[in-house]
């Protein structure tokens, strides 16, 4: 008679580690945190606020050292493009005219290398116009909610921290619990030949 042979015990691992998991969890909340107050104004002018067309007046090419060069004409600012160096930054300079009929002037929230974003006037040779979203108590915080750097960078801090939550949230939950292995050797050999 051939005794039956006995399946070893399930061998099991646990992860451990559960600090960095913790940390890495903690650190990710943060930077979605950080991300949500990032987005939060453009978001909450976007969203309560007026909306009007702005006008470039003029734009302003600077570099650190040099002094500012103002242009409100194409055909002087086509001649001052820069080709290779990026040390130069063009803005945008806006008019604005608010719903009571006040004008603000406001500067784009983001410069621009090689080439201002915004032309001075449009290809009909209009004055080029811009939507801007502002608020209606303080006009000068406005947003232009078509530009994609208003918008990317706190949508990337948001998506990374969110990522890395649930990651993070997985590996912690996983940390202390046993997990149990494959069996491996011949004892999996002897099993799997009885299945057949």
């Amino acid at each position: 008679m051939n005794p039956t042979p006995s399946s070893p015990a399930p061998a099991t691992y646990t992860p451990g580690y559960r600090l960095p998991k913790q940390l890495m969890f903690v650190g990710s909340l943060l930077v979605f945190g950080f991300g949500v107050t990032q987005i939060w104004t453009p978001l909450r002018v976007l969203l309560t606020g007026e909306r009007a067309r702005a006008e470039v007046v003029r734009v302003v090419k600077e570099k650190p050292g040099v002094a500012p060069r103002v242009f409100t004409e194409d055909h002087a600012l086509q001649g001052e493009l820069e080709i290779r160096d990026r040390s130069f930054v063009f803005w945008n300079e806006f008019r604005l005219r608010t719903r009571s009929g006040a004008t603000v002037e406001l500067r784009g929230s983001v410069g621009s290398q090689l080439k201002p974003l915004f032309p001075l006037t449009d290809a009909d040779g209009l004055p080029t116009t811009v939507l801007v979203c502002y608020d209606p108590a303080q006009p000068s915080h406005a947003i232009f909610p078509l530009v994609i750097s208003t918008w990317l960078a706190p949508a990337v801090l948001i998506l990374a921290g969110l990522g890395g939550a649930v990651i993070g949230g997985v590996l912690l939950y996983w940390a202390g619990r046993p997990i149990d292995l494959p069996l491996i050797g011949p004892a999996a050999g002897a099993s799997g030949e009885r299945q057949k």
